[in-house]
């Protein structure tokens, strides 16, 4: 009876570790992180050479606050700076930058969709990780 109990524990736990690990595999996989900014108050977007921009730093705190969406994934990052505003313009590109340990890293952004109100668009962009 105890060896059955014991046999069916460790079988488990090996299961819910493999599950664990197919998990981890694909989240780290996925090297792009895509964001979007909903339709907002003008007040969220500022202008950057005449056309509406996702002011720099919404794209600073959503880089910091999804670079790894899991803890043990990836590396952590901190003091992201980006420097300039992202162009609400499908293809307008940056280059932000932030610090990992003790070296600078750059996360490349670039806006890959712009849809709706042109005074209050949904811009979609992503960063690789």
């Amino acid at each position: 009876m105890q060896r059955g109990f014991l046999v069916g524990s460790v079988g488990g736990a090996v299961a819910v570790a493999a599950v664990a690990g197919v998990v981890t595999w694909l989240c780290a996989a996925t090297d792009v992180q895509h964001t979007t900014i909903d339709p907002v108050s003008e007040g969220l977007y500022v202008r950057e050479d005449g056309h509406l921009a996702v002011s720099h730093t919404i794209l600073e705190a959503r880089i910091q606050g999804w670079y790894h969406p899991l803890p043990w994934l990836g590396r952590e990052i901190h003091d992201v700076s980006c420097p300039s505003h992202l162009k609400a313009v499908v293809g307008a590109a940056e280059t932000c930058r932030a610090r990992s340990g003790g070296e600078r890293i750059s996360i490349p952004v670039r806006v890959v969709g712009v849809e709706g109100d042109p005074v209050k668009p949904r811009v979609t962009w992503k960063f690789d990780r």
